[in-house]
């Protein structure tokens, strides 16, 4: 990995750039975590707001959001390892936040991986619910009111 500055996140406005955000979660989460491709990519691709950030020319993470009636969805998140604990996951965080809050959303939502539910409560979420699988992970619920 080469320093190439401070990280950029911008929402995805390109085909280009969302080839490149389902590369990032193609190598964390089908590579890395070994999700089935089946559960990783859904008709939510389609409608969702998805982020990407950069460092420099790179490609680092992603995340989306889903908008409800009652409520967003955020999900997808994905850090590619060589820039995991530096800030980009905040960064996209909250950049999907602020989406969020700009399409009137007041309640957002989450399933979190159990060993990153610190992370999120220190951005203001709280876990609620049972542990339960998704793609043989263990995540909990999370909310957070904007």
């Amino acid at each position: 990995m080469t320093d190439q500055g401070p990280i950029q996140v911008r929402r995805i406005a390109s085909k280009a750039d969302l080839d490149r955000a389902f590369e990032i979660r193609r190598v964390v989460f089908l590579v890395e975590q070994q999700v089935p491709p089946d559960l990783e990519y859904d008709a939510d691709d389609e409608r969702a707001i998805h982020v990407l950030a950069l460092s420099g020319d790179q490609a680092v993470a992603t995340g989306r959001l889903i908008l409800h009636d009652d409520h967003a969805r955020i999900g997808r998140m994905a850090v590619l390892a060589d820039y995991r604990k530096r800030g980009v996951g905040r960064a996209i965080l909250e950049e999907l936040l602020r989406a969020a809050r700009e399409q009137g959303a007041h309640r957002i939502v989450l399933h979190a991986q159990v060993q990153a539910i610190g992370f999120y409560e220190s951005l203001g979420f709280r876990a609620f619910g049972a542990v339960f699988d998704e793609a043989g992970i263990p995540h909990r619920m999370m909310d957070r009111v904007l």
